[in-house]
């Protein structure tokens, strides 16, 4: 048997291991953490506390359960308003659309068909009052009708991430095929508190709609909320929420708070008498004192990469680190104790920026611009360098055996 030559001994194991770094390295499914904080037990039989800016989930119980929303519904109605009317002073005539929302036992402000409202008044009364017929009439101004409006609620939910969630009205009246979940409805409610006209008017404990074309009394609305509403129940920090309830989904209640720079989600569903506002304390203080919000930096170290809500004694420098490479994408996803806690991307070729120092500071400071290849690409040039070394060894080799060979001496003629 031939020896290999000593340099392809070398080579061989080098084209291994370049092989090896192309396999892509999988992420585990996010899992508390075990030393996650203990959280507290809550009647609601589904909740979720989540961050709003990173949508990190600090508490689950059953958040993808489905459930009907009730007038948590409202919420996504009254951001579909905002996102489609920018003049809130635009007057609203109402119609006969209303009609049937005016039965008895429905949540309404007894609105008559041709009295005229504005679209900031409607959206208290839907916010506070909950009024049902101001959602069906809002539904038609915006869309034309109210299945057009269904339909807009579902591409909105679709795009903000929801998967388990259906509307067929506009203010979450009981119907088998309307539904969702409490982690869609955190979801739709980071959202809407992002818009500041949302907050000022969800977060308001009471509002007063002054007499109208068809009304010589003024209506005075409260807010159900008891986290918002002024009171012993009202909570620190409180920005937004909207209360539901129906005889097939029971209490429900969603609700976002702000303390220091994080905004906490809190949905609870299914539950009985105060239980929805004790609950949701409960987890609000629950997250306020036991995690924070910290930056974290990548290639850039002047703008952060994304943010991670970890415990209080955690910082972000005990994350652990794993990336992941496609042909134009790198994923960097970092972790607490083998629970995923955030991931970023970055499109490649990509530059990343670097400071550049001197000593003494005999040097002014600067940005350097590094390109960066795709990771696919080194691997390959690499292998196709190596592939052509090997050759060029084995010709020079050839090359040089050749010339030890023994030449034959030509015979001469004699003539």
């Amino acid at each position: 048997m031939k020896q290999k030559h000593p340099i392809l001994k070398l080579l061989c194991p080098f084209l291994a291991l370049l092989l090896l770094l192309q396999t892509p390295i999988s992420v585990s499914a996010k899992t508390f953490p075990k030393s996650w904080p203990q959280a507290p037990e809550i009647s609601n039989e589904t909740g979720i506390l989540m961050e709003a800016a990173t949508g990190q989930v600090l508490f689950d119980k059953g958040m993808d359960e489905v459930r009907y929303p009730a007038s948590t519904t409202k919420v996504m109605t009254a951001l579909l308003i905002l996102e489609n009317i920018e003049d809130l002073s635009e007057v609203i005539t109402f119609t006969d659309v209303i009609t049937p929302d005016l039965e008895p036992g429905n949540s309404t402000i007894d609105a008559k068909v041709g009295e005229q409202l504005t679209v900031e008044q409607c959206l208290y009364a839907i916010m506070l009052a909950s009024a049902n017929e101001v959602c069906t009439q809002m539904a038609v101004r915006v869309a034309g009708s109210v299945s057009n409006f269904t339909a807009m609620m579902n591409e909105r939910a679709a795009e903000l991430g929801c998967e388990n969630t259906h509307f067929v009205n506009a203010n979450g009246l009981p119907d088998p095929n309307h539904y969702t979940t409490a982690h869609d409805l955190a979801k739709i409610l980071a959202a809407a508190v992002a818009n500041e006209d949302f907050c000022k008017i969800s977060g308001a404990s009471a509002y007063t709609i002054p007499p109208t074309n068809m009304t010589a009394s003024a209506r005075n609305l409260s807010n159900t909320n008891a986290l918002i509403a002024e009171g012993d129940s009202h909570y620190e920090g409180v920005l937004a929420g909207k209360t539901g309830h129906t005889e097939a989904a029971r209490n429900t209640l969603v609700t976002a708070a702000r303390r220091d720079n994080m905004t906490l989600i809190c949905v609870v569903m299914r539950s009985e008498g105060k239980d929805r506002f004790t609950d949701t304390t409960a987890l609000f203080d629950y997250g306020f004192n036991n995690f924070h919000m910290e930056p974290v930096y990548w290639m850039d170290e002047e703008n952060p990469a994304g943010y991670a809500v970890l415990p209080k004694d955690v910082s972000p420098g005990s994350l652990a680190i794993k990336e992941e490479d496609s042909p134009d994408l790198r994923t960097r996803t970092y972790s607490y104790q083998g629970s995923e806690i955030l991931k970023v991307y970055a499109s490649l070729p990509m530059e990343v920026k670097t400071r550049t120092t001197s000593d003494m500071s005999l040097v002014k400071t600067g940005v350097s611009e590094i390109q960066i290849g795709s990771p696919i690409i080194f691997p390959v040039m690499m292998v196709i360098l190596a592939v052509l070394v090997v050759i060029l060894i084995v010709v020079i080799v050839k090359a040089v055996l050749d010339s030890k060979k023994p030449k034959k001496k030509k015979k001469r003629k004699v003539n």
